[in-house]
């Protein structure tokens, strides 16, 4: 089920090799180890981790052993803590430093991770793969499609991150995301933002909120216009970005005008969490996903079987695609071969190996690392084991997961928001 990626669109030839390589189990362990030594030779604060674990590369020989690599909770990563820094595997003057990535800042404190650019690069291989595998437009097909995107411009979403750190040279992970969108696609970024309004926002409501507005209507009439053409001249239809502003669309915008369309071969996708209600510094009415599910196929007439959520956080560089499941009723997420997962138990770490357990979220990847120790990551995200090897629904290899939220407070899932602009 892998996809290869062309040149055209990864030029790194080294990132092309990784991402279209299916890394076994032996493979896998010996690249885990170079990272591993690389990380503490290079990294003093890892070094010390494993010393005080008493770890020995000597003790990693099978992919059962992968437990017993020292992680890093994805909380060490926050801007309070001040260790992002000490995180570096290379000088911060470094000529192969490109960017600090920073969070959604859900909890107004954002989790800083250095990056090279190669490791950006890697990421952005990687949400090529999820969508290629898991978003069913062909993939000779995008450049061609109607893609609506309901997200501010990349561009904008990384004045945003200005906004959350004093860190330089700063970017957004999510703008990482929607700016792959633009070498695949002519995508729409729907956000606008309106000097006019926003000037009478300031003025009476000392805020910006009302300053920005979603082109509601230039989506109805381009999929009006488009529905009217020959079969054959119709154009591929996608609908993504923001989970709730993608739900206001729907059950404020089109319920309000009566707007129905009946697109059976359109796709819907989304990410970065938000299901619980709360993402970014917003807050609002939780989102249940059977609902927002059968919303898409009433509002869009989109089959369930094109609809599909994304994760992945700013800690590690894997993006995690999925599929509905009529039998679990959620996603069920997949994990990739350039990575693993670990599901631990939340009060002894222990791993879970039994489906319908759940536990905490670890990712592994020698991937996408250079630049900062985050080749083993533990997530606060309550995952539950769906199947070990392959996904008895799709066939797709490796561990699959169902994401049930944060375990703390149950903010919401992950770090790739895309409404921080609010």
């Amino acid at each position: 089920m892998t996809t290869t990626i062309s040149s055209d669109l990864l030029q790194n030839e080294e990132i092309r090799t990784i991402i279209n390589s299916d890394y076994k189990n032996q493979e896998f362990i010996d690249l885990m180890k170079n990272t591993i030594k690389n990380s503490i030779n290079s990294n003093s604060y890892y070094k010390k981790l494993v010393d005080e674990q008493e770890f020995s590369l000597d003790d990693l020989n099978g992919i059962e052993d992968l437990h017993l690599i020292p992680f890093i909770p994805s909380s060490v990563f926050k801007e309070s803590n001040k260790l992002y820094d000490k995180l570096l595997k290379i000088p911060l003057d470094s000529p192969k430093f490109k960017v600090w990535n920073v969070s959604s800042c859900t909890t107004g404190d954002p989790s800083v991770v250095g990056r090279s650019e190669n490791d950006s690069e890697l990421l952005a291989s990687m949400t090529i793969k999820c969508i290629y595998e898991f978003i069913p437009i062909p993939k000779d097909e995008w450049y061609d499609t109607l893609s609506f995107n309901f997200s501010p411009s990349v561009k904008f979403l990384n004045r945003i991150a200005m906004r959350y750190t004093d860190l330089r040279p700063v970017k957004l992970y999510s703008s990482n995301l929607h700016k792959i969108s633009t070498r695949m696609s002519d995508p729409y970024f729907l956000i606008k933002f309106k000097l006019l309004k926003a000037i009478k926002e300031v003025i009476i409501n000392r805020s910006l909120v009302g300053a920005f507005s979603i082109d509601s209507k230039f989506v109805v009439d381009t999929v009006n216009e488009n529905s009217k053409k020959s079969q054959e001249e119709q154009r591929h239809i996608s609908f993504g970005g923001s989970l709730q502003l993608l739900n206001n669309f729907m059950n404020n915008y089109m319920e309000e005008n009566n707007v129905r369309f009946g697109l059976e071969e359109s796709v819907v996708n989304v990410g970065g969490g938000g299901w619980s209600g709360h993402k970014s510094q917003l807050k609002y009415p939780p989102i249940d996903k059977i609902k927002f599910v059968s919303d898409c196929e009433k509002y869009f007439g989109s089959k369930s079987s094109r609809i599909t959520d994304m994760y992945g956080f700013t800690e590690t560089p894997v993006i995690f695609g999925s599929h509905w499941s009529e039998k679990h009723q959620d996603f069920i997420f997949h994990c990739p071969p350039q990575a693993r997962v670990i599901i631990r138990d939340i009060n002894s770490l222990e791993p879970l190996t039994q489906k319908g357990y759940r536990g905490v979220l670890e990712v592994l990847t020698p991937f996408g690392v250079d630049c900062s120790v985050n080749h083993a990551i533990v997530v606060d995200d309550l995952v539950e084991l769906v199947s070990k090897n392959k996904c008895h629904e799709c066939g797709y290899p490796g561990t699959s997961f169902i994401v049930h939220g944060r375990i703390k407070d149950q903010e919401g899932l992950g770090c790739s928001s895309t409404v921080e602009w609010i």
